[in-house]
């Protein structure tokens, strides 16, 4: 039941073959029309709960679209033999451009001085100068470097950035000294950085990783940016801190809950920047994760394989698929 667009939809329906027939569900009735007779679940958003998945009687085959799969039921598709299979990487560019983007709004309050102009008439050419701030020079902070954060970095080096970084798995000596970074643990780089950016996949070990105490750790002139995924970090915990005083700003393309309920406080705040998910969603990152996604899928339906086994996400035996 994904909300998808009509060119995602003309996408999928040009990369898959002839021979295969694709009903997009985006209505319950759809969804139990179809669900009990499909062999291929394609999710976007919406992912593939424990109580879908027991439904999807002929399903042989999962893709998501995107790289994150925490809301898949992955224990039960591979008690199936059932292989699950993202898009790791492909979005990843355009990600990490949103992800700077938020960062400079934040900075320069550009969201605030756009919104009081056109809402209240309000020139705000004096008001906003006194908490603005640059970019270059910079310390920023990576809370997780993968794909989509090794490209932040990239982009930062533009600006002259002092880019520090932490993740569960570091890198080597030699190639931090080669790309100009600099390894530290994680309430140490709060402590000392100008940004905080998320890029962490969401898991019991990274829900609510940012609470109020770590929120607490950051200098009060800090922006603090999430592109990853809103359970990553403590909305409430964040309202408090940021209606406080603390932080400068905060940019946000995902939320605990989406799309976001109009009781959630946090739009409240002039200084928060909340995004509805679009950091991936481009032109080209679109064409590039339909693509193979639809190479999967073909793969699977004309000869039993995944074109693509390094996106299979649960371990299994795929030549029983």
């Amino acid at each position: 039941m994904d909300r998808i667009s009509s060119r995602m939809q003309e996408l999928i329906q040009s990369y898959l073959g002839n021979n295969h027939q694709i009903f997009f569900c985006q209505t319950k009735s759809d969804y139990k029309k179809f669900i009990s007779s499909a062999q291929v679940l394609i999710t976007f958003t919406y992912g593939i709960p424990k109580e879908v998945l027991a439904e999807a009687k002929e399903c042989i085959f999962i893709q998501k679209l995107g790289a994150g799969v925490n809301n898949i039921d992955i224990e039960g598709a591979s008690k199936r033999n059932i292989p699950v299979a993202n898009t790791p990487g492909l979005n990843a560019t355009s990600v990490a451009e949103h992800t700077v983007s938020l960062i400079t709004a934040t900075y320069k309050h550009i969201v605030t001085a756009h919104n009081e102009i056109v809402q209240h008439g309000k020139w705000l050419k004096t008001e906003l100068r006194d908490d603005s701030y640059e970019l270059f020079y910079k310390k920023v902070g990576l809370v997780g470097f993968g794909n989509i954060g090794r490209i932040v970095r990239r982009i930062l080096k533009g600006y002259e950035c002092d880019v520090y970084y932490y993740d569960v798995f570091r890198l080597s000596s030699d190639e931090e000294k080669k790309l100009g970074i600099k390894y530290v643990n994680l309430d140490q780089l709060l402590e000392i950085v100008d940004v905080v950016s998320l890029h962490v996949p969401l898991s019991d070990h990274t829900y609510h990783l940012m609470d109020r105490n770590r929120l607490l750790k950051m200098k009060e002139t800090a922006v603090l940016i999430n592109t990853c995924r809103g359970g990553v970090i403590d909305e409430n915990a964040l309202y408090e801190v940021v209606k406080s005083g603390h932080l400068t700003g905060v940019g946000l393309d995902v939320l605990e809950s989406e799309p976001i309920s109009k009781e959630n406080k946090l739009v409240e705040l002039p200084n928060v920047i909340i995004t509805p998910h679009i950091g991936g969603g481009t032109v080209e990152a679109m064409e590039a994760v339909v693509k193979q996604a639809c190479e999967n899928i073909n793969a699977v339906l004309d000869s039993g394989v995944v074109m693509q086994e390094h996106t299979v996400v649960n371990a299994m035996d795929l030549t029983k698929v």
